[in-house]
């Protein structure tokens, strides 16, 4: 007799991988999207963060890394006393955080980063470090 784990069958059904633990198409369910450019002075990384408010993100550059953190919800104190007042028939938000970190690809200077939020997309913008070596060093002639 061949005995299949019901588990399995559901974890297919939602298109989930048997290897990734909380992990649907490829992707983790509680993280973001993100694109990171470069260019001759800059790095730009951009973030997916649909019904995000602005205050309730966090971006921080921390010695090459940048880390991004959002949380979104209900206040539980508005929504119980909401609740009191109404029978909900189908209920599917909720409160969700999610946190993306990425190793960025140089130096940064972190001082002088900077954000924009616009229609749910996050941009940062992190100016390269001048490596000064790289150029070597001037000698005056005399």
């Amino acid at each position: 007799m061949n005995r299949t784990n019901p588990f399995d069958e559901i974890e297919q059904f939602l298109g989930r991988t048997t290897l990734g633990g909380d992990r649907m198409w490829g992707r983790d369910l509680r993280t973001t999207d993100i694109d990171v450019a470069e260019y001759d002075d800059e790095f730009v990384v951009m973030a997916d963060l649909p019904g995000y408010d602005r205050e309730d993100i966090d971006v921080r550059a921390t010695e090459g890394r940048l880390t991004i953190s959002a949380e979104r919800g209900a206040d539980p104190e508005i929504a119980e006393s909401e609740d009191a007042d109404r029978r909900y028939l189908r209920r599917e938000r909720r409160h969700e955080s999610i946190t993306r970190s990425v190793d960025l690809p140089g130096h940064v200077v972190d001082e002088d980063a900077s954000a924009t939020y616009r229609h749910g997309v996050l941009t940062v913008t992190l100016p390269k470090a001048v490596d000064e070596a790289a150029d070597g060093h001037r000698i005056d002639v005399a």
